[in-house]
This record gives C-alpha cells, sequence and structure tokens, in this order.
C-alpha cells in the first residue's frame, strides 16, 4: 500500500507543480505613464533552475490587458488575470526552456493614477491639479522573489513632488534607501527596490506628483488683489506719492 501511495505522490510531482516553486531571481517592472493616466509596463522576469510548466507572479496593477511576450524562449506564453485587487501574471514555460530562463514581457495598465477628485459634497483634500502615484504589491505565490525592482516614468507635465510611502522598512542588513525620486531617461520619475519578497511580503511606493508650471490662475488671482488694493486704498497711495 505504502509503494503504491509513494507512486501515485511521484505522478503527482509533475513539471508544471515543479515550475511553481521555483525561486524568483529576479522581477523588474519598468512603468510609464501617459499624460491621460494611462500606461505601459515592461516586466523581466528571471528564473533560475527553470523547468516546464506555470509560472505565476504577482502584478501591483489593477486593469491589466494587452499580455504579450516581448522577448523569451520560443514557445512560452503569457496572461494576466485579477486576484484579490491586483493581477496575477501565469507565465507558461516551454519543453526545453533553458536552466536560466530570461523572459520579458509588457502589458498595458488602464489608469496608474489613484482618484484625488473630491465626490460630490466632500471637501478637497489636495491641491488642484495633484495627481498619487501608488504601486503595492503582494507576493501571494510560494515561490519567492529574490530582487523586485520597480521603475516609474512620469508625464513631461507633472513633477514628483515627495515619497510618501516606501515599503518594507529597509533592514539592518540594508544600505538603502528603499525608494528615491530620480531622472530615468531625461523624465521625471522614481524607483522602489526590494532584496527578497517571500511568500506574504508585500511591497509600496506612494509618490505625490503637481504639476510643473504654475497654473495662471495665480497670475489672474494676483492681478485682481493688485486692483482690488489700489481702488479700495487708492487714497493711501496717493498720500504717499505726495
Amino acid at each position: 500500500m505504502s509503494t503504491l501511495i509513494g507512486l501515485l505522490l511521484l505522478l503527482a510531482w509533475t513539471p508544471a507543480a515543479a515550475a511553481a516553486d521555483r525561486a524568483i531571481a529576479a522581477c523588474d517592472v519598468t512603468l510609464v505613464i501617459a499624460a491621460d493616466g494611462s500606461a505601459t509596463a515592461t516586466v523581466a522576469i528571471a528564473i533560475d533552475d527553470a523547468v516546464p510548466g506555470v509560472v505565476a507572479i504577482p502584478l501591483g496593477f489593477a486593469g491589466v490587458t494587452n499580455v504579450t511576450i516581448a522577448d523569451g524562449p520560443t514557445g512560452a506564453a503569457a496572461s494576466a488575470r485579477p486576484v484579490n485587487g491586483q493581477s496575477e501574471l501565469q507565465l507558461t514555460l516551454p519543453e526545453g526552456v533553458p536552466a536560466s530562463a530570461r523572459v520579458t514581457i509588457q502589458f498595458a495598465v488602464a489608469e496608474a493614477f489613484q482618484r484625488t477628485e473630491p465626490a460630490a459634497g466632500e471637501r478637497r483634500t489636495l491641491p488642484e491639479g495633484t495627481r498619487v502615484f501608488r504601486h503595492a504589491m503582494i507576493n501571494t505565490q510560494a515561490a519567492t522573489i529574490a530582487r523586485y525592482r520597480v521603475e516609474v516614468v512620469f508625464p513631461d507635465a507633472l513633477r514628483a513632488h515627495a515619497v510618501r510611502e516606501a515599503l518594507p522598512k529597509l533592514r539592518k542588513s540594508e544600505a538603502g534607501p528603499r525608494a528615491r525620486l530620480a531622472d530615468i531617461d531625461g523624465r521625471p520619475g522614481a524607483w522602489l527596490e526590494v532584496s527578497k519578497l517571500a511568500q506574504g511580503d508585500a511591497a509600496s511606493l506612494q509618490i505625490e506628483l503637481v504639476p510643473r508650471g504654475r497654473s495662471p490662475m495665480w497670475l489672474i488671482a494676483g492681478f485682481v488683489l493688485c486692483v482690488l488694493y489700489l481702488v479700495f486704498f487708492r487714497d493711501v497711495v496717493s498720500r504717499r506719492a505726495s
């Protein structure tokens, strides 16, 4: 009986099951956001000791569409599905996949910014024109991600004002920083890097952005104030002038 059970367990240990448990050596995400808030993403994934089968990789984005493989082993396939408020990438590695597999995947994100405009009847909590970007990824899979890095490129019309969130906090063994504002290919951007994400670990980055130039309304308001000052305090101005 024990021999039969052992045989069944051996048969159940398929390459697809083995692929799911392989550690992901690196997951590098680059997100380029357009002026309308939509974005395109490129994910470069490195898997050591790869075997044929499906590898599930969490993506910290909702509304992922148009998933395509830009580079990788012949026969590799990829798709995405929504899972718990984020998306999960299903990467299928083909027979004959090299032990060190490198796959580059591209996809579209419908809306990269969080909603900042108040609903009807609510007070505004952020200045008009402010945009908030937040990326949050939870590793829901058994496979550990040895290095996770996300770079985000913002529209030219926006300026990164501050890093509001960068998690997890730095470990004692890490020099840091966890995240930083930076120019990426000549455009405003930011990055976050985590050295290890085990199952259940999360990484998040939140950036507050403001318009690069002052709104013309500031100039108009200043002009109106000057006119009002001259109208209501013209006697004071006249006495000072004399």
